[in-house]
């Protein structure tokens, strides 16, 4: 199973028995590909389907996710069949259990810092670079801090402090061509600033969507606060990911030269920095390889799982808390 990315300005999605066709200029077939194969579509830029298309997926359970080409979210088509309300009730009425909730926040923030914590251990291994040896040793701190804090605003005070941290320790790992001098998320100012804002969001809609096929509500969180138009659980569970999946992905990418300066449009008047359309296609083809590579970090599973179906464990995992009105049925992951 896959998602499939329609990237290319003035494509058009179309069915043919069953396979969907990707056409430019609703003429000549870019990419083909069999609708069995499929489990959710990511339109990106300015593409579109037939209404034909649109049935059909949402016949067969299968969401389209709208985002700009610079991966800012428009919006869902998913089916709405299938809804299990009772779970979302037990899941409304346990998101008033203080205890409940803190237990679970302690585990994600917990589980973020170490996991960036892991990854600026592995890129300062041969480099030994005093400032991200220091910045290890604060993250290690932070993590315990993290991990017996009294309340979530405390806990989202570790979390605040040990990031600033990490993403110094960062500046300095990445090549010189793409300076970075911390985070920026509206507008994204440079480069890897740029790639993991993108990343960021397609994982948040791999976890929505995760969320909506196990009935989960994804905008009501137990971590963060509840805000319209953001999918607060989804946010929640994505803290433990964002080094594992998107931060790697990206510092690899610039580290190993995989994408280039050219790869990234020049400024806009507002300073934000993207990808351009060719960036953009490397990025996804890099990050699609990598949910579907094999890991055995859940090691509490006793066979490897692709990083997509991890996801999606994960979710489970917090249907079986909320279920059993146990936190500590959620275990998240941890780098080693």
């Amino acid at each position: 199973m896959t998602l499939l990315y329609v990237t290319e300005p003035g494509s058009y999605l179309t069915k043919d028995g069953n396979r969907l066709n990707i056409k430019k200029d609703r003429d000549s077939v870019i990419k083909s590909i069999g609708i069995d194969k499929l489990e959710g579509v990511v339109m990106v830029g300015p593409a579109n389907m037939s209404t034909g298309v649109m049935t059909d997926l949402l016949e067969r359970q299968i969401p389209v996710t709208w985002l700009s080409s610079s991966g800012r979210f428009f919006g869902r088509l998913e089916p709405t069949t299938g809804y299990n309300i009772e779970r979302q009730i037990q899941q409304f009425n346990i998101q008033r259990d203080e205890n409940f909730r803190l237990v679970l926040a302690r585990s994600w923030v917990n589980a973020k810092i170490l996991n960036c914590r892991t990854l600026l251990r592995r890129y300062n291994r041969n480099r030994e670079i005093l400032e991200v040896t220091d910045a290890i040793a604060s993250l290690e701190i932070f993590a315990e801090k993290a991990a017996s804090a009294s309340s979530i605003e405390s806990l989202m005070g570790f979390e605040g402090l040990s990031a600033k941290q990490y993403f110094q320790a960062v500046s300095k790992i990445l090549p010189a061509s793409f300076a970075f001098t911390g985070r920026s998320r509206r507008p994204p100012r440079d480069p890897f600033n740029s790639l993991i804002s993108f990343g960021y969001t397609l994982v948040m809609y791999e976890i929505f969507t995760a969320l909506t096929t196990k009935n989960l509500h994804p905008y009501l969180g137990f971590m963060h606060q509840p805000k319209r138009g953001h999918p607060a659980l989804a946010s929640d569970l994505m803290e433990e990911w964002r080094a594992v999946i998107v931060d790697s992905l990206a510092i690899g990418m610039l580290v190993g030269a995989e994408l280039k300066n050219e790869d990234f449009e020049d400024p806009n008047e507002d300073g934000a920095v993207f990808l351009c359309r060719s960036g953009s296609k490397v990025f996804l083809e890099k990050f699609e390889k990598k949910l579907r590579a094999l890991n055995q970090y859940l090691n509490f599973v006793d066979h490897p799982l692709t990083f997509r179906e991890s996801l999606a464990f994960q979710v489970g995992a917090l249907v079986r808390a909320i279920e059993t009105e146990d936190p500590t049925v959620y275990r998240p992951i941890i780098l080693r």
